[in-house]
């Protein structure tokens, strides 16, 4: 029997299947507690090594800084760990903030990392491996359950931003009963995204047959192949998927309610300890996002590395969705944040024992906003 590996665990196809979300992140966080998320951390995401500095007052930024003698830059470098989990547009701003030298320019020296997915970033980020990375809001809720260690502290996208895709002869979502859906990982953002459509069409999940995949590319490749005949998949995934002559079911970033997707998360202690790091860290996103929006040419560059598509056309689509897709100004979406709480108590009692503000610190964001830092930006 195939598996599919969390770390060094491998679980099997039928096992990873039955596994409810909430024993997934149970799985992943225990094997960070004994080392074991191995392969999937080492030689990416190595201890950070000790507290956040507390001498990081903020100086004159290097470049847009908003009113009139705010300043967001740290007047020491600071080290942080980040991590982007998927291969799609929705993590733009990450890429873009790395690659221009926003945090660089604030002071933040990130060393960008890649991981499998959300589940496997929060175990890291238990574990001491990470400083922050982008975090499902579904599952930011669950850590937190769990004993958790980050916040969210600013929004990435506000809907889900994927398609459900299918293969030509499913045309309509009553069809999807029955069958084998690819996801990323339970307990991912393309989990929630397809609980959510499942939601939309009054379909139980026991009602499909959930099978992880590892990352969105690879459910391409198993739809193509007949192993899956339905998956969930995000630009510029769906949009080759498309071109491949799958069948779109429902575009949830189009026709889907408001459901924020991922946040950029960081580690409680750097709430706790050090603002100004924070600060830094969602202003050096934002002008991630800003610089992407601004200079296309630049923004495709970007996206033909990280994504590693050539095809012209795929790469200006996906250019085009996510200038429109990606919140801005990052505020988080904490009227919305009740829903996804709330939706996530039903499957784990848990979930409804935490408070949304032990999930998100929008205070960072806020702050930057009232002193028009974002505005100065574009």
């Amino acid at each position: 029997m195939a598996e599919r590996s969390l770390g060094d665990h491998s679980l099997p196809d039928r096992a990873v299947a039955s596994l409810s979300r909430r024993a997934l992140l149970r799985a992943a966080l225990g094997a960070a507690a004994v080392g074991a998320l191995g392969a999937a951390c080492r030689g990416e995401a190595t201890p950070t090594g000790g507290p956040p500095s507390a001498a990081t007052g903020p100086t004159a930024t290097a470049g847009p800084s908003g009113a009139p003698g705010y300043s967001v830059a740290l007047s020491q470098p600071q080290k942080l760990k980040v991590a982007w989990t998927a291969v799609t547009g929705a993590q733009s701003g990450v890429y873009m903030a790395s690659e221009t030298g926003a945090w660089k320019d604030l002071g933040l020296d990130v060393e960008l990392v890649r991981m499998g997915s959300s589940s496997q970033l929060a175990a890291a980020l238990r574990a001491g491996e990470l400083d922050g990375g982008v975090l499902d809001w579904a599952l930011a809720f669950q850590f937190q359950s769990q004993g958790g260690n980050a916040r969210e502290v600013a929004a990435i996208t506000n809907r889900q931003i994927f398609s459900v895709v299918s293969q030509p002869s499913i045309t309509q979502p009553q069809d999807v009963i029955g069958k084998r859906w690819g996801i990323t990982r339970l307990g991912s953002a393309a989990h929630t995204a397809s609980l959510l459509a499942l939601d939309m069409w009054g379909i139980r999940p026991d009602q499909v047959q959930f099978l992880a995949m590892q990352d969105v590319p690879a459910i391409l490749v198993g739809m193509q192949a007949g192993g899956v005949e339905v998956g969930t998949v995000s630009p510029p995934t769906s949009t080759r998927a498309l071109q491949a002559g799958l069948h779109q079911l429902v575009d949830l970033a189009e026709q889907g309610p408001e459901y924020p997707s991922i946040g950029l998360a960081i580690a409680e202690r750097y709430v706790n300890n050090s603002p100004d790091v924070v600060r830094a860290y969602v202003a050096g996103y934002a002008s991630g996002v800003a610089r992407f929006r601004k200079n296309p040419d630049r923004a495709l560059e970007v996206l033909r590395k990280y994504l590693q598509i050539e095809d012209e056309d795929i790469l200006r689509d996906t250019y085009d969705r996510f200038s429109r897709y990606l919140a801005y100004p990052p505020t988080l979406p904490m009227s919305s944040l009740e829903r996804i709480k709330n939706d996530l108590a039903q499957e784990d009692p848990a979930v409804a024992q935490v408070a949304v503000s032990d999930v998100a610190a929008p205070q960072f964001a806020d702050d930057l906003q009232a002193h028009d830092y974002f505005a100065s930006l574009l």
